[in-house]
C-alpha cells in the first residue's frame, strides 16, 4: 500500500471538510474512489463510488442546515480518524445544541480521494435528539412539521 505524505492527507481531509460545510454532498461523494467502501452501521455498507453517491446525496439532503464541528482529528499514515458532532439547527431553551457525537475512520487513497469510511455513533441517542428537536420546533411553530 502506498503511503502518502501527511501534508497530502491533511489537505485532502481539509478539502472534504470544506465541501461538507457547503452541504455539497455530490462533491463529497466524488471524494471517494471507484472501489471505495462506506460502512454506515444503521443504513448499511455501500460499495463503490456510484452506490455511495446514490445513498449519500439523498440522505444528506434531509440534513440541510446541520453543521459538523470536529472535536479532534488524528492522522496516522493514510488513516484519518475524527470525532464530530451532528449539530441540528437552533438551540434548546436552555441554550444547548441539539447534537449527537460520532467518530469516522477514513483511509486516504491518493489524488484527493478516500477509499474507505466507517461512521460510528449511538443510534438511540441520534433518534432521541432528532425527536426532541422536531417536537420543540413543532411546539415553537405551532405546526405539524419541524423546520
Amino acid at each position: 500500500m502506498t503511503q502518502f505524505d501527511r501534508e497530502e492527507v491533511q489537505a485532502a481531509f481539509a478539502t472534504r471538510l470544506e465541501i461538507q460545510e457547503r452541504d455539497d454532498w455530490v462533491a463529497f461523494a466524488d471524494t471517494f474512489t471507484g472501489d471505495a467502501v462506506y460502512v454506515e452501521h444503521h443504513e448499511g455498507t455501500f460499495r463503490g463510488h456510484a452506490a455511495i453517491k446514490e445513498w449519500l446525496v439523498p440522505v444528506m439532503k434531509l440534513c440541510e442546515g446541520w453543521t459538523y464541528p470536529n472535536e479532534w482529528v488524528v492522522i496516522e499514515g493514510n488513516r484519518v480518524i475524527y470525532k464530530w458532532w451532528n449539530r441540528l439547527p437552533g438551540k434548546r431553551s436552555d441554550g444547548s445544541y441539539y447534537e449527537f457525537a460520532g467518530i469516522s475512520v477514513t483511509e486516504y487513497a491518493g489524488d484527493g480521494k478516500f477509499n474507505f469510511q466507517e461512521d460510528l455513533y449511538n443510534w438511540e441517542e441520534t433518534m432521541a435528539v432528532m425527536t426532541q428537536w422536531s417536537e420543540d420546533n413543532k411546539a415553537a411553530d405551532g405546526n405539524d412539521v419541524a423546520r
